[in-house]
């Protein structure tokens, strides 16, 4: 059966740099969408647009052959989640959380700003700013446990944060050989 993987973390707990542990998975980020678009990280006045990009986009890859579609972004609240469940649901996808850790607070707040640094530093024409601490500290705030009850196939809870080359999930190494070819998904076909 084909899946929607769900994300779910705080800015820097790694979901960016788990999912690029599986580059066979059709992505939909809305920080691509940031970059990309809007060439910047979070900005208030651009948040609309990029929440309409990303429904659109992610109506279109769903929709695809892509066996699994993820959704990296932070997905911290039930109905955020419910509403991808849902969408999965409709589109005949099984729905599976992978829920990266929440802990320590201090380290991912580190760990998300000095990813912002080191894209600022790649990146010298995007004008990235820090995650103010307010910001994060509300983030924390409405962090939501992830529940199969909610309507997920399954929940896999990441046991510690992913570092550069390894990915535990219940312990185990979650490596993927990946693809031998890739194919472009048919994105706003008639």
């Amino acid at each position: 059966m084909k899946r929607l993987v769900v994300l779910v973390g705080l800015p820097g707990s790694g979901k960016t740099d788990f999912r690029r542990r599986h580059p066979e998975w059709a992505v939909v980020s809305k920080d691509s969408i940031r970059w990309e678009t809007f060439h910047s990280n979070y900005a208030p006045e651009y948040e609309d647009v990029v929440d309409r990009i990303f429904a659109s986009t992610l109506v279109e890859v769903i929709a695809s052959n892509a066996e699994v579609v993820c959704v990296d972004d932070m997905n911290l609240g039930r109905d955020t989640r419910r509403e991808l469940i849902e969408l999965a649901a409709l589109s005949g996808r099984e729905a599976i959380a992978y829920v990266l850790p929440s802990e320590p607070i201090e380290e991912l707040f580190s760990r998300a700003n000095h990813r912002l640094e080191q894209l600022s530093a790649s990146n010298a024409d995007l004008p990235l700013t820090d995650l103010p601490k307010a910001r994060f500290d509300a983030l924390v705030r409405s962090c939501e446990p992830v529940d199969v009850r909610e309507g997920f196939a399954r929940v896999e809870q990441l046991d510690e944060l992913p570092d550069a080359g390894t990915s535990t999930v219940a312990g185990r190494s979650g490596r993927r050989k990946p693809l031998d070819r890739r194919q472009s998904l048919p994105l706003f076909v008639p």
